[in-house]
């Protein structure tokens, strides 16, 4: 059997065999309905809206521009992230059953190569698909067309990034010289691309008045249609040129010299192979030990552990389940640094605009900044109880560990709770702060009345709202630990698992608010007689009775979860 045929035989009997066992799944509840509900939920909200029966209609101008600036934008970054960003080394990755399968087998280099270039024009493809079912309708009136030309761009993109490899993998052989002719080269390009775009600018500055779309959508087409600018715009327009085409007659013009880059990149990526066993090896072993290390509970993300200084000092002797608490607090870098990020930007947004003097400016950056900062806080509440998981779900499969400690389940389930709590809480608290010292506005007298005594009332309501979502994610784990898929570093996939996922999030949801209820009404019997002598202060008050309920549910669920955490059999089957 040829090698060709031998690939195509291995690639129809791997996925022949990875349908079979997903279907096999299917015989298990819990993974043919989390199916069903992940097939309904594709249905109702995406492929019910397809229909490739004909061409749509026209795609508007604005639509159109900030489309191609986009994928012009994405091209061209990935062509500079091929020669600035990442190692010097082949950028090609085998696994390692192919480092064990093909490597020893008596198969070229070359075969080799055309291998993994062939897989990765497949995983092109496949991302093609997937832009044109998401974006195709909407930017492009034949999707087809669409599709064919993202599978171009998005091939000749990956075969300029391979080829880019092997060439900086060679430059780096050379030593000093390889890196000056390198870094070089890539400095006189953003030099010229620099010098080009100010030109252009100088030509086309930037209108006074770009209140209207119109005038920013006729700035930015001239700046297009510019000598400096379009020079250094021509390779990303060039590429996506057919997958923007808004007719058959302009697909075929833009497609020759599209098919053209595709083959002369081709021809490059053999012509600038280096040797790449040694290294596939090395990474493929590499990528072996940190399965084996996430399987053994050992090790949740590999690459992200750096050394930092925890949140705080374990002492010798105190309560035992604080040690529980400051491993979990510790594993927070590796899923918060987001939220502080923007919340820097936040600040530093304030902090410009006071410093620039502007009265007006500063005015309206506060009525941005301010609710913009309250909305995260607010969304941090449904949406932080699933991206947090420094809890139990982080130590799903540790559950046998934690069983063998000498604590009782409560002080387990407690000290596993309050990581992800604190963590959560202390995000809203910072957003809220932002939020109150911004303020809404001086143009807005009314609402700003209201501001602080709102901003107290959610300072203490929301982080008693996610303190009820993640017991309840919690509590899954103890009473369904088949349900929840273990925070292993890699996430299930499949239709099932996107159901999984989704039911997961709706019963929480839905189980947190039926946990408000009561906190409702109290806040109402508290809140109300107080309206009329505290007016809008009399919120704080009611938000601290409200939260006091939740807290004081949750402090009973948690005696009961851990009488249930007691008598969890480690033993039962497993999420996989």
């Amino acid at each position: 059997m040829s090698f060709p045929r031998a690939v195509a035989f291995l690639w129809a009997a791997t996925w022949r065999n990875r349908i079979r066992r997903q279907l096999e799944r299917l015989r298990k509840p819990r993974y043919l309905l989390g199916a069903l509900v992940g097939a309904a939920y594709l249905y109702s909200v995406f492929f019910r809206r397809l229909d490739f029966r004909g061409p749509v209609g026209g795609v508007s101008e604005g639509v159109r521009l900030f489309a191609e600036l986009s994928l012009v934008g994405s091209a061209l970054g990935t062509l500079v992230a091929a020669w600035v960003l990442g190692r010097d080394r082949p950028s090609l990755t085998f696994s390692e059953t192919e480092v064990v399968q093909l490597f020893p087998a008596p198969i070229p280099r070359r075969a080799l190569l055309q291998y993994k270039l062939v897989r990765g024009l497949l995983g092109t493809t496949l991302g093609a698909l997937f832009a044109t079912l998401f974006l195709g309708r909407t930017i492009s009136p034949h999707p087809v067309l669409f599709f064919v030309g993202a599978c171009l761009a998005l091939g000749t993109l990956y075969l300029h990034s391979t080829a880019a490899s092997f060439v900086r993998t060679r430059l780096a052989a050379r030593g000093t010289w390889g890196r000056v002719i390198r870094w070089g080269a890539v400095a006189v390009v953003l030099g010229l691309v620099a010098l080009a775009v100010l030109s252009s600018l100088r030509a086309h500055p930037v209108p006074q008045d770009l209140s209207s779309g119109r005038a920013l959508r006729a700035w930015l087409q001239a700046l297009m249609d510019s000598p400096g600018v379009g020079a250094v715009l021509w390779p990303g327009q060039l590429l996506v040129a057919p997958a923007l085409a808004q007719s058959v007659r302009e697909f075929l013009t833009a497609l020759p010299p599209v098919l053209v880059l595709l083959a002369a990149h081709y021809a490059w990526v053999l012509l600038a192979e280096v040797p790449f066993e040694e290294t596939a090896v090395v990474r493929a072993e590499s990528r072996s030990r940190e399965r084996m290390l996430r399987a053994s509970g050992r090790m949740t993300r590999v690459g992200a552990m750096t050394l930092s200084r925890p949140p705080f000092r374990l002492q010798a002797r105190g309560r035992p389940e604080v040690a529980i608490l400051w491993k979990n607090l510790i594993a927070r870098k590796r899923m918060g640094g987001g939220f502080a990020v923007f919340l820097v930007f936040i600040v530093m947004g304030g902090a410009i605009a006071a410093m620039m003097g502007d009265t007006r400016m500063f005015t309206d950056t506060r009525r941005v900044l301010g609710p913009v900062a309250l909305t995260l806080a607010v969304t941090l509440t449904v949406v932080g109880p699933s991206a947090f998981r420094m809890d139990l779900r982080m130590d799903l499969p540790k559950l046998d560990l934690l069983r063998a400690l000498p604590l009782t389940g409560r002080q387990v389930v407690r000290a596993q709770l309050a990581a992800s709590a604190l963590a959560v809480g202390a995000f809203q608290l910072a957003l809220l702060a932002v939020a109150l010292v911004l303020g809404p506005g001086v143009e807005a007298p009314r609402l700003g009345a209201w501001w602080w005594p709102g901003g107290l009332a959610l300072a203490l309501l929301l982080p008693a709202i996610s303190l009820a979502g993640l017991f309840v994610q919690n509590a899954a784990v103890v009473l369904f630990p088949a349900w929840v898929p273990a925070d292993s570093g890699e996430r299930a996939r499949g239709l099932e698992a996107m159901g999984q996922r989704l039911l997961a999030v709706v019963g929480t949801l839905v189980v947190t608010l039926v946990g408000l209820i009561p906190a409702s009404l109290v806040a109402l019997v508290v809140g109300l007689p107080l309206s009329a002598f505290l007016g809008p202060w009399s919120l704080p008050v009611a938000a601290l009775a409200a939260a006091g309920v939740l807290v004081g549910e949750v402090a009973l669920g948690v005696i009961a979860l851990g009488h249930a955490f007691e008598r969890l059999d480690v033993s039962e089957d497993r999420p996989e």
